[in-house]
């Protein structure tokens, strides 16, 4: 099972918002308002709502998680690799999930931390397992061919990420897609928060804006996706202390990761309840 979307800080954004939003009017044209009812045009309203956030998800830019700026990989000595990381999930907490909310985020969260796994050469085969039962069980086509895909293809491949946002909004399922999104991306930023100093190297200046420029598209998506589908408003709420987080530059994180570690830290065990 290769990691998906190995983005970081689980999530990214630039200085304008309007780049995350829809292009396209609020109204069709040729359109009747005069003779729609209120509720034709509340439902056309939430059509454009969907159509905007699903803009939104396809701009969000697939980062590299453990992509250092030298020599494309972050390594660690066999001294630093004695020390294994206590932060990961425990992959034995998939088995007492019971939504679909759940499953869909703890797959991007563990998509996360079998990356850290595998840098710290540990055994991945409990991750590739319980990945897979997620999988299965949550039963999702486009979720299964995405997060199946080589590591590599995702990352330079935009076209299969577009696809997949596609085809889980053919499927009814585009409120799941920023369930797992959004989960991968609060636990990348997490991790990173756990030792500051050793992953902020792989951090350039533009690498720093991509995630600031994917946090306003999560915030855009999740602010139009409440108005189609109001359950997602508790993820938002979840969300919502990290959207401070606005860096145009590798300081810039640095220092915002560690102001929001704690909201960070509350997020991340907010999610999996």
């Amino acid at each position: 099972m290769k990691r998906i979307f190995t983005l970081l800080a689980m999530a990214l954004m630039i200085v304008a918002v309007s780049s995350c939003k829809n292009k396209n009017k609020n109204t069709q044209e040729g359109t009747d308002y005069t003779q729609a009812t209120e509720q034709e045009l509340v439902s056309e309203a939430l059509e454009a709502d969907m159509a905007s956030l699903i803009e939104s998800a396809k701009q969000i830019k697939a980062v590299p998680f453990l992509q250092a700026k030298k020599d494309g990989k972050i390594t660690l000595s066999d001294k630093e690799k004695m020390v294994k990381p206590d932060y990961l999930l425990d992959v034995k907490t998939a088995s007492g999930l019971v939504t679909l909310s759940q499953k869909y985020r703890s797959v991007g969260m563990l998509t996360s931390d079998k990356s850290i796994a595998e840098l710290y050469d540990m055994p991945v085969t409990d991750y590739n397992e319980v990945i897979f039962k997620l999988l299965t069980d949550i039963n999702d086509p486009a979720l299964t061919e995405f997060y199946t895909l080589p590591s590599m293809d995702i990352e330079s491949n935009k076209e299969a990420f577009k696809v997949f946002v596609d085809d889980e909004y053919q499927a009814g399922r585009i409120n799941y897609f920023w369930e797992g999104v959004t989960a991968g991306l609060v636990e990348q930023l997490f991790i990173l928060t756990r030792d500051v100093d050793k992953f902020m190297p792989m951090f350039t200046d533009e690498l720093a804006s991509e995630i600031t420029f994917n946090f306003v598209c999560v915030h855009d998506g999740l602010t139009k996706t409440v108005n189609a589908t109001p359950e997602m408003a508790s993820l938002n709420d979840i969300l919502a202390p990290l959207y401070v987080i606005n860096a145009i530059t590798a300081q810039e994180l640095r220092d915002q990761l560690i102001q929001v570690k704690e909201d960070i830290e509350k997020a991340r065990a907010a999610l999996l309840n």
